[in-house]
């Protein structure tokens, strides 16, 4: 069905939504089944418990800071491009292609130094994709229908995450690494080929003179000192995704060492597995609410519901406390996750750069995720090295204070916003001009 022959109606049905987030599970399998699963599982058995924390940190920084780099390229060459059958299909095509040679890499390498080359071509791969396909919200959803859309988006990603990560830790507990690496190289083929199918863009506008890729980058990121907005949300979602990768590329490690754990791919599974289905649970109510009441309402509450979930966990002493604790993260995330990226589209600040924008926001989420992870890695073995066993404990007090200061950074938001007059970044009564306090975990 040509996407051009839709009407506006048929562009805000569920089962538009549906099929425009198939390339979402496909990605997000990926990096749920490598970041929670197979990294913590290899990574120690290659260069020991000591050092384990900060090399784990080490290879997730330095790919997600290449990913950083080449997803508002790839968004920005999109939305140049002038192909007859969409510019958004043929990069993310290209960059699953690009990806499947590097996870087979990953599966086989014997040694630390392989696996962490393998692992940056697998991040420019995935974001040669991921960048233009971030556009695609932005090109064909009308604004009225953004956050019911953002939350199928968020659906997609949370059930690609868990099913990555359930599939990926069955494997890897019979030692079967390169079978969940060519499991993964499979689903993400399949979910590109759906894609391919069941997406069908409009035609591209017509084009215009935009000039060299680099400098239009530049040129777009010193409008944003104009767009105060999306800046200040960039930096909250950042804080967020810190908060969550805290918690989510260490958690296997804290059964298994913390807790004494023998089958802490299992416990992962669970724990996550309840967060991410809660999550779902939430997105679509969450998002059908922010079309209604305002984005920034329910990211804020998000970000509150972390914050209390990571003070629990500072003192969680077994399985069923943790998963009892990680159900607050679990309702906090599917708020998060369908407010944040429809406000994020309704603050763009061109949409004739969707690509490029959208791209810009895996500064806060891919970056989040280095971040969390370096930092928390180097916490984890430096307060292990001085007290034996409460690194993780660190690692969970780290976790509260990303959320606890994403709230307070998504204050300024409010008073620099500048979307459209239809967004709904706000609450109608403030689009309408009425006094609202600033978003805060007691009145969200």
């Amino acid at each position: 069905m040509s996407t051009e022959s839709q009407s506006p109606t048929a562009r805000s049905s569920g089962w538009f939504f549906t099929r425009i987030s198939l390339f979402w599970v496909g990605l997000s399998f990926m990096w749920g089944a490598i970041n929670i699963q197979v990294l913590p599982a290899v990574i120690p058995d290659m260069v020991g418990s000591k050092v384990q924390g900060t090399a784990i940190g080490a290879v997730v920084f330095v790919g997600l800071a290449i990913a950083i780099v080449v997803q508002p390229f790839a968004g920005a060459v999109s939305d140049r491009a002038q192909f007859r059958i969409g510019r958004r299909r043929p990069f993310m095509v290209a960059g699953v292609l690009f990806v499947i040679p590097f996870l087979v890499v990953i599966g086989l390498s014997p040694y630390y130094w392989l696996l962490f080359l393998a692992v940056v071509g697998v991040q420019v791969g995935g974001n040669i994709a991921h960048g233009p396909y971030q556009g695609v919200i932005p090109d064909q959803v009308p604004p009225s229908a953004r956050g019911r859309a953002s939350g199928f988006f968020g659906i997609a990603n949370l059930i690609g995450t868990i099913l990555g990560a359930a599939v990926a830790g069955q494997f890897l507990a019979e030692g079967q690494v390169l079978l969940a690496l060519l499991t993964i190289a499979t689903v993400l083929a399949a979910m590109s080929l759906l894609t391919w199918v069941f997406v069908r863009e409009s035609p591209p506008p017509p084009p215009e003179s935009y000039g060299p890729v680099w400098k239009e980058i530049r040129r777009r990121i010193g409008e944003l000192r104009g767009k105060q907005a999306f800046v200040w949300l960039m930096g909250s979602r950042l804080l967020f995704f810190m908060g969550l990768q805290s918690m989510d590329n260490f958690l296997q490690l804290f059964f298994r060492q913390g807790l004494g754990d023998d089958s802490p791919e299992g416990k992962t599974t669970i724990v996550l597995g309840t967060v991410l289905i809660l999550a779902v649970l939430t997105s679509i109510p969450a998002g059908w609410a922010s079309d209604r009441f305002g984005r920034l309402r329910l990211v804020a509450a998000g970000s509150c519901l972390g914050l209390g979930s990571a003070v629990l966990l500072v003192f969680a002493q077994d399985f069923v406390q943790v998963v009892a604790f990680a159900t607050l993260l679990g309702v906090g995330l599917g708020l998060f996750t369908a407010a944040d990226w429809a406000a994020a589209i309704d603050l763009v600040p061109d949409a004739r750069a969707a690509g490029l924008y959208m791209g810009l926001t895996n500064v806060a989420t891919a970056g989040g995720d280095a971040l969390a992870t370096l930092s928390a890695g180097i916490a984890l073995d430096v307060v292990n090295q001085i007290a034996p066993g409460y690194g993780f404990r660190a690692v969970f007090a780290l976790m509260g204070i990303y959320f606890l200061l994403s709230v307070v950074v998504l204050g300024k938001v409010r008073t620099h916003v500048h979307a459209a007059p239809d967004s709904r970044v706000l609450s109608p009564e403030i689009s309408d001009g009425s006094q609202q306090p600033s978003p805060n975990c007691t009145a969200p």
